[in-house]
């Protein structure tokens, strides 16, 4: 009897633990990137993307899925402000030359998050300038 409560007791545990991190994924963004890029030391190639938010404490992990499934990456970021008020949901890149490095990621309601630069994008930033390149992401329609 004692083990069957013990199994009832750890089964609804783990789904209330289940449920809030669930619910802690609230924001999905979806776009289509046209250009090989980098988030931390890798590059990932062009193509569609799905980024998640799982909100964690004081910071925030982000996921990156690409929909052929070559990539998947945990990436850390930073909450950041945004000059433009409440900017549209977009993924924001660096781009040094024909190098693009995945810089910011800005969901709706005027959340940004940054990423930290990796040292490579430090030492091209000190002897070229670079440029911000914004893509609009979708947020995909509510499933009924």
């Amino acid at each position: 009897m004692k083990t069957k409560i013990l199994a009832m007791a750890s089964a609804v545990l783990l789904s209330i633990i289940g449920a809030g991190v669930c619910g802690a994924q609230t924001r999905t963004l979806e776009v289509n990137v046209p250009f090989a890029f980098e988030v931390g030391n890798k590059t990932v190639p062009a193509g569609s993307y799905r980024v998640e938010t799982v909100l964690t404490g004081n910071g925030s992990l982000q996921t990156l899925r690409s929909s052929s499934g070559e990539a998947r990456l945990t990436i850390s970021t930073m909450a950041a402000t945004t000059n433009s008020g409440t900017p549209s949901p977009s993924l924001v890149f660096h781009r040094y030359g024909n190098r693009y490095f995945l810089a910011q990621i800005r969901t709706a309601g005027g959340h940004a998050r940054d990423l930290y630069p990796t040292m490579q994008e430090k030492d091209l930033a000190r002897y070229e300038p670079g440029v911000e390149v914004a893509i609009l992401v979708q947020t995909p329609a509510a499933k009924p």
